[in-house]
């Protein structure tokens, strides 16, 4: 297995962070790439929350699923990710400061594959790092101009 962990401060209360992550249309779509959520199904708790995605890569179009299979309030989400041919599940925790909370994103891929498993699960890994970076900060600027706008 091998796993991606990014982590970043947020300057607005956890509940705000971790309300933005709960809406799978508007977290999920906060990647660099143009990623599309469609089937959005936003459930009371979190858990079962779900989208469809829909992306492209080189001119290949990509689709795949996310669903929240575990949520602590204000604290951790649990998605489960099936994405063109890779099956990531992310843990995202919510961790108050003071004056504003850490964001840390982290993910985790198996690839069951003799021999060459390990070396595709740390290209995986590599080719995910400035997605994830950048999808941090896309929250960060966004939940913190949310935060602005209310004051």
């Amino acid at each position: 297995m091998a796993k991606l962990t990014r982590s970043i401060e947020i300057d607005a209360p956890v509940e705000k962070v971790f309300d933005y992550a709960l809406d799978v249309g508007k977290f999920w779509t906060s990647w660099p790439e143009e990623i599309a959520a469609r089937d959005i199904v936003l459930t009371p708790d979190g858990v079962g929350t779900s989208a469809r995605l829909f992306g492209h890569f080189l001119a290949i179009h990509m689709e795949g699923t996310i669903e929240y299979i575990e949520v602590v309030p204000n604290e951790s989400i649990v998605a489960k990710i099936h994405w063109f041919g890779e099956s990531p599940m992310w843990l995202f925790t919510f961790e108050p400061t003071d004056g504003g909370m850490i964001l840390t994103a982290e993910a985790e891929w198996d690839v069951k594959l003799p021999v060459v498993g390990k070396r595709i699960e740390g290209m995986i890994v590599k080719s995910h790092e400035k997605g994830l970076e950048s999808l941090l900060e896309t929250v960060k600027s966004r939940v913190e101009a949310q935060v602005a706008a209310a004051a």
